[in-house]
C-alpha cells in the first residue's frame, strides 16, 4: 500500500517537473489529472465501504473427519461501481481444540451485483466448526487507499467423528427387556396389551384369550389381536470424559460415534450419557433412536463436553431411577490401572462392560 503511494507521489513530481520546464498545456493536463484522481480514489473507498455486503450461504451443515467442507460467500456490491477487489477476513475455530484459523478470501463484483465464492476448508478433528467474518476490507483501483467494515455474519458446521467397523450383536435378553419404552416395534410382536400389533384370521394354536371379538362379529369369522412389543431403550453408552490430548478424546469420540451408529443399524435403541460442567453440573443423557439422532446429540457433546478429573460414575447411578440392562463405559484409561473403572464394573444388577481406545474389538455382545 506505501510502495504505491510512494511511487504514485513520484510520479506526480515528475510530472510536475515536466509541467514547468516545458510551456506544452499538456503536462499540466496531466498533473491535474494526477493531483485530482486521489481524491476520487478516496471518495469511492468511502462509497464502496457503504454500499458492500457480505454474507454466508446455505453450506454444508455435517461432514466428517478430513472432509473438505464448502461454505458460500455471498458478496454484494449494490453501489453503481465495480469493486475490483476486496478481502474478507474468515475466523475458522473448532470447539474440540479452541484453536483459530484465519483466511483472507479476494472478492470482486461487478455494479449491483451479487457473486458467490466457494470457501474450503478441512477438519483433522471432529467437533462443532464455527466460521465468522471478522471484517472486509474494500480498495480503490489502484490500491492507494482502503477501508474497513466489520462484519457479523456467522455460520457452524459439525464434523462428525470417524465412523469404525464395529460388529454388533444384539442379544434377545436386551431387546425383551422392560425399560417401560412407550414405542413400539413395527415388524415383531410381543405381549404387550397397551398396544395392538395386528389383527389377524385364527391359528391352530392360538390362545382363546387373544379373540377380537367385536371383528370376529363383524366378520362372521374368528380373528386374533397380536400384541405389540415395546422397543427397549435399556442400553447405555457412559462416556469417560478424562483424557491428557486432542487425539485421545477424538479417539473416545470415535469409538463412541461408532457404537451408537452400529446400534440404530441393529434397530437397538440407546442412550448416550455424559457429565457436562456446563450450569453447574449436570449429566446430559440424549435418546437414540435413529441415525439422525445421532447427528444432533454429537452435536450436543461436542458443544458440552469438558475435560473432567473423574468418572461421575457412582453420581449418575444415584441420580438414575431406573436400572438399564446395559451400560458400557467408552474410556481412553488404562482398566488395569483405573480404580474408578474398577468400581464401575462392580455388580449392581446392570450388566457393564467398557470399551477402551487402545483395544481391538471384534464382536460387541450387547
Amino acid at each position: 500500500m506505501w510502495g504505491r503511494k510512494i511511487v504514485y507521489i513520484l510520479l506526480v513530481i515528475i510530472t510536475s517537473y515536466i509541467a514547468l520546464m516545458y510551456e506544452s498545456p499538456v503536462p499540466g493536463v496531466f498533473l491535474a489529472f494526477e493531483l485530482l484522481l486521489p481524491i476520487a480514489l478516496f471518495a469511492l473507498t468511502w462509497y464502496h465501504k457503504k454500499n458492500v455486503k457480505v454474507t454466508i450461504g446455505n453450506g454444508q451443515q455435517v461432514a466428517d473427519c478430513e472432509e473438505k467442507i464448502e461454505i458460500p460467500i455471498r458478496f454484494h456490491n449494490n453501489g453503481w461501481f465495480p469493486i475490483t477487489d476486496a478481502s474478507v477476513r474468515v475466523n475458522v475455530s473448532n470447539t474440540l481444540d479452541g484453536e483459530k484459523e484465519s483466511y483472507d478470501i479476494n472478492l470482486r463484483a461487478p455494479a449491483k451485483t451479487s457473486v458467490t465464492v466457494p470457501f474450503t476448508f478441512c477438519s483433522t478433528y471432529c467437533g462443532v466448526i464455527k466460521i465468522s467474518f471478522e471484517r472486509i476490507v474494500v480498495f480503490d483501483y489502484l490500491r492507494l487507499f482502503q477501508r474497513k467494515k466489520t462484519i457479523s455474519a456467522q455460520a457452524e458446521c459439525v464434523v462428525m467423528p470417524h465412523l469404525l467397523d464395529l460388529q454388533v450383536a444384539v442379544t434377545d435378553a436386551c431387546r425383551n427387556f422392560d425399560s417401560d419404552s412407550e414405542e413400539y416395534d413395527k415388524h415383531n410382536a410381543g405381549d404387550d396389551p397397551a398396544e395392538i400389533y395386528q389383527i389377524r384370521e385364527f391359528r391352530q394354536g392360538d390362545k382363546m384369550s387373544r379373540v377380537h371379538w367385536k371383528m370376529t362379529a363383524r366378520l362372521d369369522q374368528m380373528m386374533i389381536k397380536e400384541l405389540s412389543r415395546p422397543i427397549s431403550d435399556s442400553v447405555g453408552i457412559f462416556l469417560d470424559l478424562r483424557y491428557q490430548t486432542i487425539e485421545e478424546i477424538q479417539s473416545v469420540y470415535d469409538l463412541c460415534y461408532s457404537l451408537s451408529a452400529a446400534l440404530c443399524f441393529n434397530e437397538c435403541h440407546h442412550r448416550m450419557i455424559w457429565y457436562s460442567q456446563d450450569g453447574g453440573g449436570a449429566f446430559e443423557e440424549h435418546l437414540i433412536k435413529g441415525m439422525d439422532d445421532i447427528t444432533a446429540v454429537m452435536s450436543k457433546l461436542l458443544v458440552s463436553a469438558k475435560r473432567t478429573d473423574k468418572l461421575y460414575w457412582e453420581e449418575y447411578k444415584s441420580s438414575r431411577s431406573t436400572q438399564l440392562y446395559r451400560m458400557i463405559a467408552i474410556s481412553c484409561m488404562d482398566t488395569n490401572k483405573d480404580e474408578q473403572l474398577g468400581d464401575f464394573l462392580s455388580s449392581d444388577g446392570t450388566r457393564k462392560s467398557i470399551l477402551t481406545i487402545n483395544e481391538i474389538h471384534e464382536l460387541i455382545e450387547i
